[in-house]
């Protein structure tokens, strides 16, 4: 069965153009702390440049299309990767009915590596029970689909807000896709139908 690992922040969850913004800063700052090889919780780096962020993006709403967690589901492994904690995650699944269609939750906490170093996607591949190669990534972070790239998954930039991004030869995503629909769709070789079956998950 595939595997999928799919982003958290802004590929499920519905951030808002402020906290956007907020969040790419801050991942440039996360970005110096893998390179120096620090581990400081995400979470930790966060706060101290907005407090009570996390609480807000907790309480954030899913995209329109993040039910379509449930279709690829069927045919897939689904695990949501991320540097926030598994409480935050978990709690967001939950609240918004996703947490069936899940296997896991692999945080950048349970690794001790932040997202998206070489070494969490190598510990997240070892916890999901597969090669890297074997894993398809679903990303709205264009750093998380270099890395994945560079370990030869499959990977799909979510690029849900028309981005650019000089993703160098040999390491661009094999696909450029602007909602999760698409991802169902490619995987699935099927055209959703949102007409049809309860919560639109059927497959024509």
């Amino acid at each position: 069965m595939m595997v999928v690992f799919v982003n958290f922040a802004d590929s499920l969850v519905r951030l808002d153009d402020e906290t956007k913004r907020l969040i790419d800063n801050v991942n440039c700052v996360v970005s110096s702390y893998i390179t120096s090889g620090v581990h400081l919780p995400y979470e930790t780096i966060l706060e101290s440049v907005q407090e009570g962020v996390t609480e807000r993006i907790a309480k954030m709403p899913p995209w329109d299309d993040a039910f379509l967690v449930e279709e690829l589901s069927y045919r897939a492994r689904i695990f949501v990767v991320s540097n926030f904690s598994q409480k935050v995650i978990k709690d967001f699944l939950i609240r918004n009915n996703l947490d069936a269609f899940v296997d896991g939750v692999i945080s950048s906490g349970d690794v001790m590596r932040l997202k998206p170093s070489r070494e969490f996607f190598e510990m997240a591949s070892k916890k999901a029970n597969v090669p890297s190669q074997a894993i398809t990534l679903v990303s709205s972070n264009p750093f998380d689909v270099l890395m994945a790239k560079s370990l030869r998954m499959r990977a799909f930039w979510l690029n849900r807000r028309g981005s650019t991004f000089p993703f160098p030869a040999g390491l661009q995503p094999d696909s450029v896709v602007s909602s999760l629909r698409v991802v169902a769709e490619i995987t699935a070789e099927k055209k959703v139908d949102s007409r049809m079956g309860d919560s639109a998950l059927r497959c024509t």
